[in-house]
């Protein structure tokens, strides 16, 4: 049986910590926009971005990471790309169900 992998992915927003760190990844990585998801002020469509978040397969260790290098992904057995759906074998559904990822396989 075939199964349907859609990558994870995660919500950023320029600002959202104490310490108003500046993130690459964020679309309002130029200036902290007042609001947003610290107080709930400003609607999240308006702050934040999903962004993808690939998974890196290591045997049967699988590591979730936004910035792969081209060495891990050289380096892993297999992996998805954030931001993607996927046709994954048998073997592979197993391996990410076992690992936590449950909730991003469905049969097909």
């Amino acid at each position: 049986m075939a199964y349907t992998l859609i990558t994870p992915w995660l919500n950023q927003t320029y600002g959202i910590d104490a310490t108003n760190t500046f993130s690459p990844y964020a679309r309002l990585a130029g200036k902290q926009f007042n609001g947003g998801t610290v107080n709930g002020n400003v609607p999240v469509s308006l702050t934040d971005i999903p962004r993808g978040v690939s998974l890196l397969v290591n045997g049967t260790t699988v590591t979730a990471t936004q910035t792969p290098s081209q060495d891990d992904l050289a380096a892993a057995s297999y992996y998805f790309l954030g931001g993607h759906e996927y046709t994954i074998s048998d073997a592979q559904a197993t391996v990410l169900i076992n690992a936590g990822y449950s909730s991003y396989v469905t049969p097909v």
